[in-house]
């Protein structure tokens, strides 16, 4: 395994004699990958020719030997190099990635606007929906107050005739009544002395002139309730046509 190391010389005495060690600073766990470790001093001797406080590359075995050892200069100027090039690689990845973040972010709320406009759609086509079944079921009121007027106008105008038969009958009625009084009263003229009968049959002739003219009276009434009914009739049509014309146009 690959080590950073500080070369370290210990001073003999008066003999001389000093010992060369290794001070490992870090490790190398992968080709472009570097940790520190704890402070582990390892014997070199190889490193005695190099001077105290250098700083070199050393690889050692399992059993903590060494195996190899040469300079760290321009190894580790190569590592410096190659760790500034990282840098800017990650710091090019790391702008990648806010920019994905804000493309991300950006493609969020784009999907947030339109998830919030197929709602707002979805609500206007139900409320269409729900307005064209109220529209459907205002256009059967009207088809069946349609139908109910068509039938009324054709009992008014039933009326109507049955009426106006009713109005020729009580007027020749009426007629003949006046035609008859008026005989008979010429032939009492005539007589100076009216018999009980004639007397009985004048006031049933009254009488029946008066009957005439209240039917003719309560026949009038109805025929002008008849018309007002019909009126109402057509400006409640005419009211719910207007109200569907004025709806599909608001529509």
């Amino acid at each position: 395994m690959l080590y950073l190391a500080e070369v370290q010389k210990q001073k003999g005495g008066l003999l001389g004699g000093g010992k060369t060690e290794l001070k490992l600073l870090a490790c190398q766990r992968t080709d472009q990958s570097w940790s520190t470790v704890s402070e582990e001093v390892v014997p070199a001797e190889e490193a005695s020719k190099l001077s105290d406080g250098v700083l070199v590359l050393v690889e050692i075995n399992p059993n903590r030997k060494v195996q190899r050892i040469q300079e760290a200069g321009r190894p580790l100027v190569n590592i410096l190099q190659n760790f500034s090039r990282q840098v800017e690689k990650f710091k090019l990845r790391e702008e990648e990635i806010n920019q994905w973040k804000q493309s991300l972010t950006f493609q969020a709320q784009e999907l947030n606007r339109r998830e919030m406009d197929m709602e707002e759609r979805l609500e206007q086509l139900q409320q269409m929906e729900d307005e064209f079944q109220r529209l459907e079921t205002q256009q059967q009121e009207v088809e069946a107050s349609r139908q109910e007027i068509e039938m009324l106008q054709t009992e008014i105008s039933r009326n109507r005739k049955e009426l106006e038969g009713a109005w020729e009958h009580l007027r020749g009625e009426q007629r003949r009544l006046e035609e008859y009084k008026t005989k008979c009263s010429y032939s009492a003229v005539l007589d100076n002395q009216q018999s009980p009968a004639l007397n009985e049959l004048l006031a049933q002739v009254s009488t029946s002139l008066a009957f005439t003219q209240i039917v003719r009276e309560y026949l009038n009434h109805a025929l002008k309730v008849l018309e007002r009914q019909q009126e109402v009739l057509n400006c409640q049509q005419l009211q719910q046509y207007k109200s569907t014309v004025d709806q599909h146009l608001r529509d």
